[in-house]
Formats: structure tokens, sequence, C-alpha cells
């Protein structure tokens, strides 16, 4: 029993390693993915390439994967950039088997002591380079407790006896590195400890690299299971994405245990070549064989993938407009800032539509305008919460310092174009009123109104100009715009009072006239408060240029 709570914890601190170690990569690249991940173009060859690079980046396929399935559900990327992203992973995931078999486990506990150090101080970088040494010195103690944990079994010819070169070990061997990676959910873990089995040949023996190489195999196909969980509940092009990587495994599975033996002899070759004798570098080398061979075979094939996946997930009649996927602010953060991005693209153009009828609404009854309101209006107030709530998640997450700035700017940003949309709802509303009472305009408060509405609507198409333009584009005017609306708005309303008093019509007919002019001047605050946002926040003065992007050259 002992044993097997050795074994057990040596896992768990292993994964926690793995996993500590992967986080603190992923900030030290800051926003590396964001930038690798653009690179992405219809050349296979570059998604390969990227996909590899991010995988080494984050130390974890089954989170390079799940970003994978996050992005095609989001439509950053398409179902045949996801092919190529998925086959680069796979080579990619190769990298954590190699630092296993780095000879540095003695020096783990030392490791963990400057890690925790460094972790003390006040430095980002250091803060950064203190927890990979952390995650990477947690992970060799667990393989330590874990191999301890495991020698006794192994002294008692468990391995040999389950796992061996015969048909039935074979099959064993495979069983065991899917199910028991599919339970764990990391087949880093999974390859380790055959890695140390195999290693453990120098002192007892253990199991033969015949048998071992299946564990890899099963263990790339127990892998998979991570993705096909991250894609339930999702659209159909994540659940391509998802098939996407268990088809590519499956192959790779039945392609090199399909040339097992002519493959255990040349990984054997290699090993009396280059390595010593049971290396568990050895191991990690037959991994990135398979990753390569499989790589290099269906490199070709990737249009077939991609025709093959489509014809196995349904495609949906019904899209998402925007998928806030949590897993996406769990791998990459800048990432899924840009999808807020173009969430709030979609928001500021949906409030303009909305300002047109509106406006349209104002002077002229339309009997479906107040039924299409309602509808604006609830859009506008759920994609207003799931923008809000997605860029809460994205700050507890933690970001680059460089857009802490601009993700408050944009929560202000998305609160104004709701608050907005609150006010053309009011607007609506008082002409439902005076709609249903027979309460006409008078031409000259007709007048009156139109004035404001042209110079409000001349502010919004700036401010939806840059807001589409990623805010390269700098709005025109608007300060001066907004006292225009003010001054509009007085005027409307001295014009209104003295027509009241010359008894041009009855105060019951029109009250909610001056109501109407003060919801128009409230947004014209509310685009203000956004030019401000843009302006102040996210961009910084310069004696040359005036105004200029941060971050824009």
């Amino acid at each position: 029993m002992t044993n097997l709570m050795m074994f057990l914890g040596g896992i768990a601190l292993f994964l926690y390693g793995t996993t500590i170690m992967s986080d603190y990569l992923k900030k030290a690249s800051g926003n590396k993915f964001k930038t690798i991940i653009e690179k992405v173009v219809d050349n296979p060859i570059s998604a390969v390439l990227v996909g590899v690079l991010i995988t080494a980046i984050s130390g974890s396929s089954s989170a390079i994967i799940i970003l994978i399935i996050g992005l095609v559900r989001a439509e950053i990327i398409n179902s045949k950039q996801s092919v190529g992203l998925i086959l680069g992973a796979n080579i990619g995931t190769t990298i954590s088997a190699f630092i296993i078999s780095l000879p540095i486990s003695d020096y783990a506990y030392l490791m963990l002591f400057i890690g925790v150090v460094l972790m003390f101080l006040k430095s980002r970088k250091s803060k950064n380079i203190g927890g990979v040494l952390v995650g990477i010195s947690l992970l060799f103690v667990g393989l330590n407790i874990m191999n301890d944990g495991v020698k006794p079994i192994i002294e008692k010819g468990f391995a040999a006896k389950y796992f061996n070169e015969t048909f039935i070990g074979i099959i064993t061997s495979f069983s065991f590195g899917a199910i028991f990676t599919a339970i764990i959910q990391s087949s880093s873990a999974s390859i380790a400890i055959v890695q140390k089995l195999y290693a453990m040949n120098t002192e007892v023996a253990s199991i033969t690299l015949k048998a071992a190489i299946p564990i890899l195999i099963g263990a790339n196909i127990g892998t998979t299971i991570t993705g096909l969980i991250a894609s339930i509940g999702g659209n159909s092009e994540s659940k391509k994405a998802a098939y996407t990587h268990v088809l590519i495994n499956l192959f790779g599975a039945v392609l090199f245990l399909g040339m097992l033996s002519p493959f255990s002899k040349f990984v054997l070759s290699f090993e009396t070549k280059f390595l010593t004798q049971y290396s568990m570098a050895t191991l990690a080398f037959a991994h990135l064989f398979i990753k390569i061979g499989t790589v290099l075979v269906l490199f070709f094939f990737i249009d077939y993938i991609v025709k093959l996946t489509e014809k196995m997930v349904k495609v949906e009649e019904v899209k998402e407009k925007f998928v806030f996927d949590d897993k996406i602010i769990e791998q990459a953060p800048a990432i899924a800032l840009d999808l807020s991005r173009r969430a709030i693209k979609y928001l500021a153009n949906l409030v303009y539509e909305y300002f047109i009828l509106t406006k349209e609404y104002s002077f002229e009854y339309n009997e479906n305008s107040s039924e299409t309101s309602n509808e604006y209006e609830k859009e506008i107030d759920e994609l207003n919460g799931n923008i809000h709530n997605y860029l809460i998640k994205i700050i507890r997450k933690g970001i680059d310092r460089n857009d802490i700035n601009e993700l408050s700017s944009l929560l202000d940003i998305t609160k104004d174009l709701e608050r907005i949309g609150d006010h053309l709802t009011n607007i609506i509303e008082f002409f439902n009123i005076r709609y249903e009472k027979g309460h006409s305009l008078t031409n000259e408060g007709k007048e009156d109104l139109k004035e404001i509405y042209v110079v409000l609507n001349e502010m919004m198409l700036e401010i939806i100009k840059s807001i589409d333009y990623d805010f390269t584009y700098i709005p025109k005017n608007i300060v001066e715009l907004e006292e225009l609306v003010d001054k509009l708005e007085q005027q409307a309303k001295d014009n209104y009072g003295r027509r009241l008093k010359e008894g041009l019509f009855d105060f019951y007919q029109t009250s909610n006239y001056t109501d109407i002019i003060s919801d128009l001047e409230r947004i014209g605050d509310h685009l203000f408060n956004i030019n401000h946002a843009i302006i102040d926040p996210m961009f910084e003065k310069t004696e040359i240029t005036g105004l200029k992007i941060k971050g824009v050259k």
C-alpha cells in the first residue's frame, strides 16, 4: 500500500510540476502566442511550424489542442489551418520527454530552492524564471518518488509479466498507455513512467524496448480524450478540430504498431550508436520519430483530413455570433483580448443600427419598429454582459502590463455602448406613447430633433470607424461635436418653451418632448466618454506625431 501511495503521490507531484512549468512558460512568453498564431497562413508548412513553436512554449500539447479547438470555434482560424497546427503540436509535445530524460534529477532540490528564491524577487522576469524552475524541479521530484514507489513492484516481475513482446503483452502495453493517459489526461506522465520503467533495466529486469513503444503509441491515443472533452457543447468547427486530433494520432498508431518490429530494431540501433543502453532519452527519440513519421505522411493529405472531418460532423445551420471560450483565456489571454475586441466591434455596429432605427421612428411611425427595438435591446444587453464578464475573467487570469490600460478602456467602451442602447430604448418608448395618443411633432420640433440627430450620427460614425479599425483611426472633432449637441439640446428646449407659452399646443400632448431631447444629449455624452477612453489610455502623446497608438508603428 505504501508503494502504491508513493507511486500515486509521485504522479500527482509530476502533474503539478508540469502545470506550474506550463503556466510560467506562458507568462514568460507574454504575447508570443498571439504573435505566433497570427503568422499562420494558408501555407500548411507555416501552420505545422507554428504548432511546434506554441507547444514548445506551452510545454503541454493538451493545453494547445484545447486552445486550437477554442480558436476554431471562435473562427479566429479555420479548419485547414487547425490541421497544420495539430500536426505541429504533435511534434512539439515530444519536448517534455526530452526534458525528463535530462541528467539533472540529482539537482532537483537545488533547482527547487533557486526557483522559490527567484519567485520572491520583485522582477516579473525573475518570478517567471523561478516558476519554470520550480515546475521542472517538482517534475523531477515527482518522477523520483514515483520511481521509488514502483521499483519494488517491478522487482517482483510485474512489468515483465504484463508488458512483454508477446501479442497479448503488446496489446496490454498499448491499452495501458491509452487508458492511463485518458484517465490522468497527460501523455507526458504516461511517457515519463515508461521512460523510468525502461531505464530500470540497468538495475532490474523491467520492460523491453519493443514492449515500451506500444505504451508510447497508446498514450498518443489516450491524450486525444482531452480535445474531445473540450469540444463537448461546442459548435461543429470545434468538433472537427477534436476529430482531426483523433484521426492523426489513430493513423500514427496503426502505422507504427503495424511496423513495430522493424521500428523497434531501428530505435535500438539508434540507441546503440548514439546513446547509452537503457537511456531514458531512447524513448524520447522513439516518441519524436513516431510523431515526425506521422506528420511526414499526413502532411500531404491535409485536404483529405479536412474533408473526412466534414463528413464525420454534421454542419450546424445556426452559428454562434461570438464564442466567449474560457479555455482561450486560460491558454492565451492576449488572444482572448482580441476576441473581445471583435465582439465590441459587433456591439458598436449593432448600436449604430439601433440608432438609425430610432432616428427613422422619431419622424415616421412603423408598426414593426417597436418589436425590432426589443430585439436590439435584448441582444445589446446580452452581448454587453458577455463581453464584460469575459474581460473580467481576462483580468483575473493576468495579462501583459501593456494591455492593462486597454482592457480597462474596453470595459468603459462596452458600458457606454450599452448605455446608448438604453437611451435609444427610452426614445422608442416615448414615441410609442406619442403615436398611441396621436401626438405629432410640430415642424419646428422636428427640425430641432433632426439637427441633433445629424450631429450624433457624425459622432457615431467617427467612433465606430475608430473601433472598426482597432483604434488605429483617431476620432475627429468629437469634443466640438459634443459641445454642439449640448447647445442644440438647450436651443431645442428653449424653442419648446417658447411654443408652449405661445399656446401652440397643450403641455399634456408634448410632455415627453424634453425627455426625448435629454436622452439624445446623454447619447452625445456617452460618445464623448468613448472618445476619451480611446484617446487617453490607449494612446500616448508624442511631440512629432501628436497622437500615436501604443504598440503601433
